[in-house]
C-alpha cells in the first residue's frame, strides 16, 4: 500500500544570481537539499541546473556555462517559532494555545479544502500547512509539560 522505497527529501529554495560565460545575468530560484550549499549543488554529477524564475517558469541553464552564481537570499527556515505558527504569545495559557491551534486548524485542514474541489497542489499545501500547525501545537504543549515537570521536581527538592 506504502511504497516505502521513496524518500522524501526536504528542500529550502535559495534565490540565486548567475552570470554565464556570455556575461548574461540571471536571477531565480534553485533547490537546495537540507544542509546541501550552493558549491555542492553546482558540482554535482549533473550537467544542467534547473532554476525558478519569478513568473514560476523553469529554466535549465547548462552548469558548464556558468562563470559566476552567488546566493542572493535564502528561504526562511521552516523551524519557525511555534508561537508564530499558531499566532499566540509567548507565555499564552494553555486554553489560549488550544483555541489557537483549532482556529489555525480550521483554516488549514486539507478535508475542507477538499469539500470545496481544490487542486491537488492546494490540497498539498493545506497538508503541510496542517503539518505545521500541529508540529506547533505539540511543540508547545511539549514545552509546557516539560516546565511544569521541572517546576514540580524543584518543589520537591525544596
Amino acid at each position: 500500500m506504502f511504497d516505502k522505497s521513496h524518500v522524501k527529501h526536504t528542500k529550502t529554495k535559495a534565490l540565486v544570481q548567475i552570470r554565464t560565460l556570455t556575461g548574461r545575468s540571471v536571477v531565480g530560484e534553485v533547490f537546495l537539499a537540507q544542509g546541501e550549499r550552493l558549491v555542492d549543488l553546482l558540482n554535482d554529477s549533473r550537467h544542467f541546473l534547473p532554476l525558478m524564475q519569478v513568473d514560476g517558469t523553469v529554466k535549465v541553464v547548462s552548469k558548464s556555462s556558468i562563470s559566476e552564481a552567488s546566493i542572493m537570499a535564502k528561504e526562511p527556515d521552516e523551524k519557525r517559532s511555534p508561537y508564530a505558527v499558531l499566532k499566540v504569545q509567548r507565555g499564552a495559557s494553555a486554553a489560549e494555545i488550544k483555541a489557537a491551534w483549532m482556529k489555525r486548524l480550521k483554516m488549514t485542514h486539507p478535508d475542507r479544502l477538499a469539500a470545496l474541489d481544490m487542486d491537488e497542489d492546494v490540497q498539498y499545501a493545506a497538508r503541510r500547512a496542517c503539518q505545521k500547525v500541529n508540529q506547533a501545537y505539540d511543540e508547545i504543549m511539549r514545552e509546557l509539560r516539560d516546565a511544569r515537570r521541572s517546576e514540580a521536581v524543584r518543589e520537591l527538592n525544596v
